[in-house]
């Protein structure tokens, strides 16, 4: 007696895997983010940010997302990935929808992160005393897709596609609503902060891998060496809360509501018009 062909082996065991990976995804998606109402929509713009030193930005319809930067200071430090201000002259740190802190680079880039500094602060998360282990959990708590959202992974035991210097986290569920897993991608993950379970960065999140699920990121040491370079101590008030698959949208929502999770833009004005074809003819 003949067996199955080897061609509808091969399709079975395929079709089990993926069931096998979207029931381990769906075990950990965070429930969407409810729109607020519009009797609530004014609490949108509410903050723990001193709102003396916020800014509205000039509204421009070609103004689009960077990424996200996280706190590393009350005073007004940031961290953020050196991709999410390349060529902007004049960054802002969103406080809430509306309005944010002007930020400026306190040194040059080093190993791929920003550290910015704005006239004022919010609650700093801790920087983690060591990095987190392969096959341990993480999260990405920030602005995927322009939008409030969280994604839950964990460590790769290989490096980022050959790339010396950064780390892999393989996805296991994110936000319901930012980019189905059939299809778009998480564009504007650059600065999300890589948080342990503790709730310290060991990491900051730079884009989605060719492969899908996969999210590269700058590692710990490259985290710890720009702050040591822009001699920013540690910050004595800086609590890190637990997370779990259980509570990460909650506690990602908790760390964009205080500030210590801001989306980051560029509010360079655009070329007038002469300077721009003067640009193109170069």
């Amino acid at each position: 007696m003949r067996g199955p062909p080897p061609g509808l082996i091969y399709a079975a065991i395929l079709v089990a895997v993926a069931l096998t990976t979207l029931l381990l995804r769906s075990h950990h998606d965070a429930p969407a983010i409810a729109p607020l109402p519009p009797e609530a929509q004014a609490l949108a713009d509410l903050t723990a940010i001193d709102f003396i030193a916020l800014k509205t930005p000039a509204s421009d319809k070609f103004r689009t997302p960077r990424g996200a930067a996280v706190s590393v200071s009350d005073q007004g430090v940031w961290l953020t990935a050196a991709t999410v201000v390349a060529n902007c002259k004049a960054p802002m740190v969103m406080a809430t929808p509306k309005r944010g802190l002007p930020a400026r680079l306190l040194t040059s880039p080093i190993q791929g992160v920003a550290v910015l500094s704005t006239s004022a602060g919010a609650q700093p998360a801790p920087i983690a005393d060591r990095v987190v282990d392969p096959g341990k959990r993480a999260f990405h708590i920030g602005f995927p897709r322009g939008a409030p959202g969280e994604i839950t992974t964990k460590k790769d035991k290989a490096g980022a596609l050959g790339q010396v210097g950064l780390d892999l986290y393989a996805e296991t569920g994110r936000t319901d609503g930012i980019g189905d897993h059939a299809g778009g991608g998480l564009t504007s993950l650059a600065g999300t902060p890589v948080l342990d379970e503790a709730g310290r960065i060991v990491g900051l999140s730079l884009r989605e891998a060719p492969r899908r699920g996969v999210i590269v990121a700058l590692p710990l040491s490259a985290v710890r060496e720009a702050l040591r370079t822009a001699k920013v101590p540690a910050a004595p008030n800086a609590e890190g809360r637990q997370i779990t698959v259980d509570n990460y949208g909650v506690v990602a929502d908790s760390m964009r509501l205080s500030g210590s999770v801001a989306e980051v833009i560029c509010t360079d004005a655009p070329p007038w018009p002469l300077s721009a074809l003067r640009e193109i003819g170069r």
